[in-house]
């Protein structure tokens, strides 16, 4: 796994050194080049002077941050690679929250964290299992390809696993959503009915691209001269009435949809449906009979 990054993990006074791997990989993925439709060669990209439309040579190039229009100021590698703050080497973890109170949307891209050498491994373990212990997220810092990320640092498969978050002006807020008071509350809890149904286990094991999947099988029947059947894929039905389509949905499932049926669903089937008569006269005879047994039994006491 190669690294990306190697620096130190900071708790108080405490330091550990450290390396940083990508969590993720996208390897696998079928990657499509562009190539000239009449001779099938690939095709690249050239640098074109945006004044001359002369064709530049890489090593010419030099990146720079405009100030006035047409005016920049020039940066080199080695003005890049001075710009040092502490969180270019140092992970400080500053402060620890619950897992659940940073909101997902926050997170972006993970990392293996490991020990850098096997002196800094003690270190590395009993932060780790602290973390664990009191279940709870380190909040820090970290320079990764000329940025200062925030980062979430947890406990993960025995290790930990740090996550560069976004901040907070890259976020968008939503647009307000409108009130939920007029939501139907029977139909509410028909879609809990479903939920309930189809609850089960996060596997990540079970999620593969079936696109990619679809783009391999077309790549290798164009190789070998085959043309693959079209596609059919229907376009979910147009909901008209939505309790129709929710009972209907309920309906594939073997369970009894009474038996999990929540309180507001519940209440308002209930009102639907009426007591047969004849297990109200059995319910009082049951009564009745059960009375008139304690009675004797009193009598009998005294």
């Amino acid at each position: 796994m190669a690294t990306l990054w190697r620096g130190y993990l900071r708790l108080s006074l405490v330091s550990c050194p450290v390396t940083l791997a990508p969590a993720t990989s996208e390897s696998s993925r079928i990657r499509l080049n562009q190539l000239n439709k009449a001779t099938h060669h690939r095709l690249r990209m050239k640098i074109v002077d945006e004044e001359s439309g002369e064709e530049d040579d890489r090593a010419d190039i030099v990146k720079g941050s405009q100030i006035e229009k047409g005016q920049y100021v020039l940066l080199d590698d080695e003005d890049l690679e001075a710009i040092e703050i502490e969180s270019s080497k140092t992970i400080d973890l500053e402060t620890f929250v619950d897992a659940d109170e940073i909101d997902r949307i926050y997170f972006e891209k993970p990392y293996y964290m490991a020990p850098d050498g096997e002196v800094a491994a003690e270190t590395y373990r009993v932060i780790a299992r602290a973390l664990e212990e009191k279940g709870k997220v380190g909040i820090g810092r970290v320079v990764l390809s000329t940025r200062e990320h925030p980062v979430a640092v947890e406990p993960h498969g025995g290790g930990l696993l740090l996550t560069t978050l976004r901040a907070a002006n890259e976020v968008r807020q939503p647009e307000s959503g409108e009130d939920d008071e007029d939501v139907n509350d029977e139909a509410v809890g028909l879609a809990s009915m479903i939920i309930d149904k189809r609850s089960g286990r996060f596997n990540p094991k079970g999620f593969h691209d079936r696109y990619q999947d679809a783009l391999r099988q077309l790549v290798e029947a164009k190789a070998e001269g085959r043309k693959l059947p079209a596609a059919q894929v229907k376009a979910p039905a147009k909901v008209v009435d939505l309790m129709d389509a929710l009972k209907r949905s309920l309906a594939e499932s073997p369970r009894s949809a009474e038996k999990s049926l929540p309180k507001a669903a519940k209440s308002a089937t209930s009102k639907k449906k009426k007591a047969d008569p004849r297990q109200r006269h059995l319910g009082k005879h049951r009564l009745d009979r059960e009375q008139q047994q304690r009675r004797e039994e009193q009598r009998c006491r005294v």
